[in-house]
């Protein structure tokens, strides 16, 4: 098997089969064989845009590769393979052509009512989605910045990294760190969004109005805010709440009692319906349990009854 071949459309599938782990032997055979004499100075690129590639091809074959072929030791061997086979041809291919390196896909990560995710990205970044998530991964991710676009709940820990900041998009406003742990909750629907940090940095901005709204978000601070009004409030957290979600706990920090009702059904996957008129904002927490526990704790602390059916909870302002 010769250089030539790598971008024929054949090859393309025997090195489908090899990362997926169904490849025959005689195919195993040719790819490894290929492996083993390829050269590395006959990369023409720069050392740092080759890593570059490497790392964005890796994290794409992660994502195909099985758990359950990872836990055996092997699958760590066959990803390098496949990722050094795939950009060589790639960068084969592109001298060939004489065109700049195309970038790869976006990639969408999401998770359904009732459940959560946890990622890790190319660069060490470990992120925790919350249920009825969306996450958007560019294609030039740590290119030149780390940049996500999320709608829903996350939880980040960033691996530092100076050169590339990590940006994340939710709307209209950008949050910025170099390297520490914090959490965004910005569904859709929502009267306000918020960044909360556990340790190290942040900074926001809002991308429309050019508005700096923290330059430095430290730990056990929450930055509020109102997407009606443009306002910013910074207040303080109990120690360890950031991402507490993550632990089962539930914290609402100045919500309305629909947007709480909507954590419940991102949480337990059921249909839940806010009646009446409460203008309150409620800052509690408690820990997650049975849903016939969790609203009977709901009702302690708000006032509110409620009706559990087959299919929805019904919940009842108090007034």
């Amino acid at each position: 098997m010769d250089k030539e071949r790598l971008s024929s459309t054949a090859l393309k599938v025997v090195l489908n089969k090899y990362i997926q782990g169904i490849a025959t032997p005689e195919e195993v055979q040719q790819v490894e064989q290929w492996y083993a004499t390829f050269k590395e100075e006959e990369i023409p690129y720069h050392p740092a845009e080759r890593e570059e590639l490497r790392r964005q091809i890796v994290s794409g074959i992660m994502e195909q590769i099985p758990v359950t072929h990872r836990k055996t030791g092997k699958w760590w061997k066959v990803a390098a393979a496949a990722a050094c086979i795939t950009a060589t041809g790639f960068l084969f291919m592109n001298k060939d052509n004489h065109k700049p390196p195309v970038l790869l896909a976006a990639k969408e990560v999401s998770t359904a009512p009732g459940s959560r995710k946890v990622i890790t990205l190319s660069d060490g970044s470990v992120i925790h989605l919350n249920a009825g998530t969306q996450l958007t991964i560019p294609g030039d991710y740590g290119v030149k910045e780390r940049r996500l676009i999320l709608s829903g709940e996350a939880f980040f820990e960033v691996a530092t990294d100076p050169r590339h900041p990590f940006i994340i998009n939710t709307g209209n406003v950008n949050t910025t760190v170099l390297g520490t742990s914090f959490n965004i909750r910005a569904y859709k629907g929502q009267e306000e969004w918020q960044i909360a940090v556990a340790t190290g940095k942040v900074k926001v901005a809002d991308t429309v109005s050019r508005q700096l709204l923290s330059d430095g978000l430290i730990a056990n601070k929450a930055l509020s805010y109102n997407l009606a009004t443009n306002i910013t409030t910074i207040n303080d957290l109990p120690a360890n709440i950031t991402g507490a979600w993550r632990n089962n706990i539930f914290y609402f920090n100045n919500s309305t009692l629909a947007e709480i009702g909507e954590e419940l059904q991102r949480q337990y996957n059921i249909s839940v319906i806010v009646t009446g008129k409460d203008n309150g904002h409620y800052k509690i927490s408690f820990s997650r349990e049975p849903l016939a526990k969790v609203l009977k704790v709901l009702a302690g602390l708000t006032g509110i009854t409620y009706t559990i059916n087959k299919d929805a909870v019904i919940i009842h302002k108090k007034g």
